[in-house]
């Protein structure tokens, strides 16, 4: 039982950062587009708009980015790099430069799987935006 317990809060607690951060901005973006000093339901669903997008696109590009590296697209840079220490420092020398097929393989072996939370919540603010849009275009905006 205490171990059930303690997986789920392993799994649910990153969900609840990266959610409370957002969450963070998003009322950072509403207060600075006067959200809570509007008059009229076009300008507060115009500011909802704003606050759900911005978080919404950080989040979707930071999913996307960590899918795509995940997945090994970077791969060819850190070896890029890691060749250029072999080639430009004397320490780096005397260890024997592996190929990329080696390297490619060493890191696939040591690789997790892909976490698409941070591009699930994104596309849930993007979600959230997009209704406070049809909102703001209903109320005459």
């Amino acid at each position: 039982m205490i171990g059930a317990k303690n997986q789920l809060k392993k799994k649910l607690l990153p969900w609840l950062i990266e959610l409370g951060l957002s969450l963070l901005v998003s009322a950072l973006v509403a207060v600075r587009q006067g959200v809570l000093t509007a008059d009229n339901p076009a300008d507060i669903y115009r500011g909802l708009c704003d606050a759900f997008f911005v978080p919404g696109v950080f989040l979707v590009c930071f999913g996307i980015l960590a899918f795509c590296a995940r997945g090994g697209a970077f791969d060819i840079f850190s070896y890029g790099v890691k060749s250029l220490k072999v080639l430009f420092t004397p320490f780096g020398r005397k260890e024997k430069h592996q190929r990329y097929y080696e390297y490619k393989l060493a890191k696939e072996m040591h690789r997790q799987e892909p976490k698409p939370r941070t591009l699930i919540l994104g596309l849930c603010f993007l979600a959230c935006a997009a209704v406070c849009l049809l909102l703001f275009n209903g109320a005459g905006g």
